[in-house]
């Protein structure tokens, strides 16, 4: 049975109505009467996760493997705060996650409640919609909730989609009416969208036509045919190059498949290569500030498609902003343009440069053994990886078009990189991999406490002891280990095998390719956790070896930061460097 509250009773019939079949719950008591409704319809698909955290990153894999919205729910309190770092995640991978946050009765605020605090605000500047539920005591408050419920499940996957929250007052977790049979027949406000004065889409091609055009592809879900039909009719339109980086999870003719090569051209080439348009589509990039670089000093036109129709200038030099699909832009450019192009030479020029990266060294480490793991990845799985060293390292490498890649890019931060993938394999059928360095591990590790851990799941822990990207720059003294770097002597060992998850180590290069062996056998139904030792200051110079032997500069930058970097790098070995901080202040 239902709880017989009308709130309640609005809610789940509207989560239905708009999809919202998945339902990721947290322990505690406020949300019993929604949790034991949604138990008693099939209808909607439950899973439960004890750190809400861990919760809300489980819940965006999920989004990322079945491709519709899904739902978190936690009791009231502090509870509801944890799922911050997912919503913030949410809003700029732009995912349609639906937070259900439990609250007390607004009258009771500031009146030592317990597990009250103000949670009307906490997600705004982050979230589509807020919506601030009622109790239903009469015709007009069915009326509100109703609508309000309408237009916060339409912001999910309105404009782009992004993550809503909807905080609901219940008088008492400890009510125990459930006599409802069925849901009630809700009211379903539908809206259809369309744009007045459509784009003079004739002058759009002129504006494309015999111009080098470059577009950027930001991390997205693997293409859908229709999309993919619609970029390829115009990459034949125009003279397109493609910059996209692994987490595009796009395979076509007109990509750069090695876009670190292109990125340290010598300065000379960059210029011989510089486009004269370039269109920016999907999400953030790996190197981002390496094309902001690129760009930013340059005579470009930027034109930004995105549903959301948003100002986002990353390289200053923004012209256009085409609010609509990339499907759409691309089908209806292409049909515009005046006949297919017959020569491709700003494609192929630029792609004859960057055809293969230089040798990798052969030196034990991070960025070796990345190398030798992605050499034995099953064609077919899905790839997750961590952010900091290993999202970096992996784009040394080329990685076969069949694999799906994700990544928590949208803010680039450490946490939940494990929970995503978790929560992605255990509604995928398909073999699931994680790089991931060992600070994000231990920040992440319940969740390979969850009790829908999947079997399909295996995990690659880089433990050099700390974290090798923050440790380098700054020296080796005690306090950046202490401090920055969070130097440690731990093993993943004792927590994996206490799950009865098998473990597999490896020191060297001969463990590890034995170990690999079984770690990407297709035929084995285990989940496992492979920990590779290695030192985090060679782990980072290996990184800065293999810059240094793609480009004179190891870091990407403009030529004014080289130079700046040179100024700085002369001053400080004559040891004039803090004098002439102190003057300059």
């Amino acid at each position: 049975m239902y709880s017989d509250d009308p709130l309640i009773q609005e809610l789940l019939a509207l989560l239905k109505a708009y999809n919202v079949r998945h339902v990721v719950i947290a322990p505690g008591s406020r949300h019993y009467p929604i949790t034991k409704s949604l138990e008693h319809d099939k209808d909607f698909t439950l899973y439960s996760v004890v750190d809400e955290r861990s919760a809300g990153f489980f819940a965006l894999g999920l989004i990322q493997s079945i491709g519709a919205p899904v739902a978190t729910l936690c009791t009231s309190g502090t509870a509801s705060i944890n799922f911050g770092s997912a919503v913030v995640e949410a809003y700029y991978q732009k995912l349609p996650l639906c937070v259900l946050t439990p609250d007390r009765l607004p009258e009771l605020l500031g009146q030592m409640e317990d597990q009250m605090f103000p949670q009307t605000n906490m997600f705004r500047d982050f979230t589509r919609y807020v919506a601030l539920l009622k109790p239903v005591n009469n015709k007009l408050d069915r009326w509100f909730v109703n609508r309000v419920l309408n237009e916060a499940l339409d912001a999910l996957t309105a404009n782009g989609g992004g993550p809503v929250q909807i905080n609901i007052p219940i008088f008492s977790h400890t009510v125990k009416n459930f006599e409802t049979e069925e849901l009630p027949k809700s009211r379903l406000i539908q809206r259809h969208r369309h744009v007045p004065t459509a784009p003079d889409w004739a002058a759009i091609a002129r504006r494309l036509q015999d111009k080098r055009v470059q577009v950027i592809w930001g991390q997205s879900s693997p293409p859908s045919a229709e999309l993919l039909a619609a970029f390829d009719a115009f990459t034949q339109a125009f003279d397109v190059l493609t910059l996209a980086d692994h987490l595009s999870n796009l395979d076509h003719v007109s990509r750069v498949r090695l876009p670190l090569l292109y990125l340290h051209l010598p300065a000379a080439q960059t210029a011989a290569m510089q486009p004269d348009i370039v269109i920016t589509v999907f999400g953030n990039i790996v190197f981002q500030g390496n094309v902001n670089s690129l760009f930013r000093d340059s005579k470009i036109e930027h034109w930004r498609v995105s549903e959301d129709g948003e100002v986002s200038d990353p390289f200053r030099r923004l012209t256009d902003v085409f609010q609509m699909s990339p499907e759409q832009f691309f089908r209806e450019a292409a049909k515009a343009a005046s006949g297919s192009v017959s020569e491709h030479g700003y494609r192929k020029a630029a792609l004859s440069l960057v055809e293969r990266l230089p040798e990798f060294p052969l030196t034990y480490g991070e960025a070796a053994t990345i190398g030798r793991f992605l050499a034995h990845l099953p064609n077919g799985s899905v790839l997750h990886i961590a952010n900091s060293a290993p999202i970096r390292m992996v784009q040394f490498y080329d990685i076969d078009p069949s694999v799906r890649v994700f990544a928590n890019r949208g803010v680039n931060g450490i946490d939940g990189s494990m929970s995503a993938a978790v929560g992605y394999a255990a509604a995928s059928d398909r073999l699931n991999f994680l790089i991931i360095g060992d600070l994000s591990f231990f920040y992440d590790m319940n969740s390979l406490w969850i009790r829908h851990r999947p079997e399909n799941l295996r995990v690659v822990v880089f433990n050099n002891d700390g974290g090798a990207i923050m440790h380098a720059p700054l020296g080796s003294s005690p306090q950046i280990g202490k401090h920055v770097s969070a130097t440690h002597h731990t093993s993943v060992r004792g927590w994996v095998e206490s799950l009865g998850i098998r473990y597999i180590s490896a020191t060297n290069f001969d463990e590890l390719d034995a170990a690999l062996v079984t770690f990407t056998d297709e035929g084995v139904n285990q989940a496992m956790v492979l920990e590779v030792f290695t030192e985090k200051t060679s782990d980072i110079e290996q990184m800065k070896a293999f810059y240094g032997k793609i480009s004179d500069d190891p870091l990407g930058a403009s030529p004014q930061r080289r130079l700046k970097t040179l100024v700085k790098q002369t001053l400080d070995k004559v040891g004039l460097l803090d004098t002439a901080k102190r003057i300059l202040r």
